[in-house]
Protein backbone atom coordinates (compact mmCIF):
# COMPACT_ATOMS: atom_id res chain seq x y z
CA UNK A 1 0.00 0.00 0.00
CA UNK A 2 1.70 3.17 -1.12
CA UNK A 3 1.87 5.97 1.44
CA UNK A 4 2.09 8.79 -1.08
CA UNK A 5 -1.20 10.60 -1.50
CA UNK A 6 -2.84 8.93 1.50
CA UNK A 7 -3.34 10.03 5.07
CA UNK A 8 -1.74 7.76 7.69
CA UNK A 9 -3.99 6.25 10.33
CA UNK A 10 -4.25 8.42 13.42
CA UNK A 11 -5.97 7.06 16.49
CA UNK A 12 -8.83 9.25 17.61
CA UNK A 13 -9.58 9.74 21.29
CA UNK A 14 -12.91 7.95 21.00
CA UNK A 15 -13.63 4.51 19.55
CA UNK A 16 -15.47 3.98 16.29
CA UNK A 17 -19.19 4.40 16.88
CA UNK A 18 -21.54 1.43 16.99
CA UNK A 19 -23.85 2.95 14.32
CA UNK A 20 -20.90 3.44 11.94
CA UNK A 21 -19.68 -0.13 12.40
CA UNK A 22 -23.26 -1.45 12.19
CA UNK A 23 -23.71 0.41 8.90
CA UNK A 24 -20.58 -1.19 7.44
CA UNK A 25 -21.59 -4.65 8.66
CA UNK A 26 -25.29 -4.13 7.77
CA UNK A 27 -26.50 -5.14 11.23
CA UNK A 28 -28.92 -3.28 13.48
CA UNK A 29 -26.87 -1.27 16.02
CA UNK A 30 -28.64 -2.84 19.04
CA UNK A 31 -27.96 -6.34 17.77
CA UNK A 32 -24.32 -5.49 17.09
CA UNK A 33 -23.88 -3.92 20.52
CA UNK A 34 -25.27 -7.06 22.15
CA UNK A 35 -22.51 -9.12 20.50
CA UNK A 36 -19.67 -7.13 22.11
CA UNK A 37 -17.82 -8.93 24.90
CA UNK A 38 -14.94 -7.93 27.14
CA UNK A 39 -11.85 -10.13 27.42
CA UNK A 40 -9.08 -9.17 29.80
CA UNK A 41 -10.28 -5.57 29.83
CA UNK A 42 -10.56 -5.29 26.03
CA UNK A 43 -13.92 -4.86 24.33
CA UNK A 44 -14.54 -6.56 20.99
CA UNK A 45 -16.09 -9.49 19.15
CA UNK A 46 -15.41 -13.21 19.45
CA UNK A 47 -13.96 -14.50 16.19
CA UNK A 48 -16.60 -17.25 16.15
CA UNK A 49 -19.42 -14.66 16.01
CA UNK A 50 -17.86 -12.92 13.01
CA UNK A 51 -17.24 -16.22 11.22
CA UNK A 52 -20.86 -17.28 11.76
CA UNK A 53 -21.97 -13.94 10.34
CA UNK A 54 -19.68 -14.50 7.34
CA UNK A 55 -21.48 -17.79 6.60
CA UNK A 56 -24.83 -15.98 6.76
CA UNK A 57 -23.60 -13.30 4.35
CA UNK A 58 -22.29 -15.96 1.95
CA UNK A 59 -25.63 -17.76 2.02
CA UNK A 60 -27.39 -14.47 1.17
CA UNK A 61 -24.83 -13.64 -1.52
CA UNK A 62 -24.03 -10.24 0.05
CA UNK A 63 -20.43 -10.26 -1.12
CA UNK A 64 -19.69 -6.58 -0.51
CA UNK A 65 -20.53 -6.89 3.18
CA UNK A 66 -18.82 -10.30 3.26
CA UNK A 67 -15.55 -8.72 2.13
CA UNK A 68 -15.84 -5.97 4.77
CA UNK A 69 -16.52 -8.43 7.61
CA UNK A 70 -13.72 -10.70 6.38
CA UNK A 71 -11.38 -7.68 6.39
CA UNK A 72 -12.44 -6.95 9.98
CA UNK A 73 -11.58 -10.54 10.96
CA UNK A 74 -8.19 -10.26 9.22
CA UNK A 75 -7.45 -6.97 10.99
CA UNK A 76 -8.33 -8.43 14.39
CA UNK A 77 -6.86 -11.90 14.10
CA UNK A 78 -3.82 -11.44 11.84
CA UNK A 79 -2.77 -7.81 11.67
CA UNK A 80 -3.59 -6.51 15.17
CA UNK A 81 -4.05 -9.61 17.34
CA UNK A 82 -4.96 -8.87 20.91
CA UNK A 83 -6.29 -12.12 22.33
CA UNK A 84 -6.70 -15.48 20.66
CA UNK A 85 -9.90 -15.84 18.61
CA UNK A 86 -10.92 -12.28 19.39
CA UNK A 87 -11.22 -9.01 17.44
CA UNK A 88 -10.50 -6.14 19.83
CA UNK A 89 -11.60 -2.53 19.56
CA UNK A 90 -8.12 -1.41 18.51
CA UNK A 91 -8.42 -3.46 15.31
CA UNK A 92 -12.02 -2.30 14.87
CA UNK A 93 -10.89 1.34 15.09
CA UNK A 94 -8.23 0.87 12.42
CA UNK A 95 -10.65 -1.03 10.18
CA UNK A 96 -13.30 1.72 10.42
CA UNK A 97 -10.69 4.44 9.76
CA UNK A 98 -9.46 2.66 6.64
CA UNK A 99 -12.99 1.91 5.44
CA UNK A 100 -14.67 5.26 6.13
CA UNK A 101 -11.82 7.80 5.99
CA UNK A 102 -9.46 6.00 3.57
CA UNK A 103 -6.60 6.23 6.06
CA UNK A 104 -3.51 4.14 5.36
CA UNK A 105 -2.95 1.35 7.87
CA UNK A 106 0.76 0.79 7.09
CA UNK A 107 1.98 3.30 9.72
CA UNK A 108 -0.34 1.69 12.29
CA UNK A 109 1.10 -1.73 11.49
CA UNK A 110 4.66 -0.45 11.80
CA UNK A 111 3.88 1.37 15.04
CA UNK A 112 2.29 -1.80 16.41
CA UNK A 113 5.37 -3.83 15.48
CA UNK A 114 7.66 -1.18 16.95
CA UNK A 115 5.70 -1.13 20.20
CA UNK A 116 5.62 -4.92 20.41
CA UNK A 117 9.36 -5.21 19.83
CA UNK A 118 10.11 -2.39 22.21
CA UNK A 119 7.93 -3.45 25.13
CA UNK A 120 7.37 -7.20 24.90
CA UNK A 121 10.71 -8.69 23.94
CA UNK A 122 13.20 -8.14 26.71
CA UNK A 123 16.18 -10.31 27.41
CA UNK A 124 18.42 -9.84 30.45
CA UNK A 125 16.91 -6.39 31.06
CA UNK A 126 18.07 -5.19 27.65
CA UNK A 127 15.62 -4.47 24.88
CA UNK A 128 15.81 -6.45 21.67
CA UNK A 129 17.45 -4.20 19.08
CA UNK A 130 17.41 -6.19 15.84
CA UNK A 131 14.61 -4.36 14.01
CA UNK A 132 13.80 -1.45 16.27
CA UNK A 133 16.37 1.01 14.81
CA UNK A 134 15.20 0.44 11.25
CA UNK A 135 11.54 0.83 12.20
CA UNK A 136 12.27 3.89 14.31
CA UNK A 137 14.19 5.68 11.58
CA UNK A 138 11.56 4.76 8.99
CA UNK A 139 8.70 5.96 11.19
CA UNK A 140 10.47 9.19 12.08
CA UNK A 141 11.34 9.98 8.47
CA UNK A 142 7.99 9.08 6.89
CA UNK A 143 5.38 10.22 9.39
CA UNK A 144 4.56 13.75 10.36
CA UNK A 145 6.45 16.80 9.24
CA UNK A 146 9.83 15.17 8.68
CA UNK A 147 11.12 15.66 12.20
CA UNK A 148 14.54 17.27 12.23
CA UNK A 149 17.17 15.86 14.55
CA UNK A 150 15.89 12.27 14.68
CA UNK A 151 18.52 10.13 16.39
CA UNK A 152 18.86 6.44 15.85
CA UNK A 153 18.25 4.49 19.09
CA UNK A 154 21.32 2.32 18.39
CA UNK A 155 23.52 5.38 18.76
CA UNK A 156 21.83 6.25 22.06
CA UNK A 157 22.26 2.72 23.43
CA UNK A 158 25.92 2.32 22.45
CA UNK A 159 27.05 5.57 24.09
Amino acid sequence: MPLEGSVPYKHLEQHASIPTLAGIMKIHPRELESKFVTRKGVKGFPQRYLETYLYQLADKGDWETFVDVLALVVYGVLIFPNHEDFVGYDAIDVFVAVKTRAENLVPAILADIYTALNSCHEWRNKKMLCCIPALYVWLASHIGDRTIGVKCPVELVTR
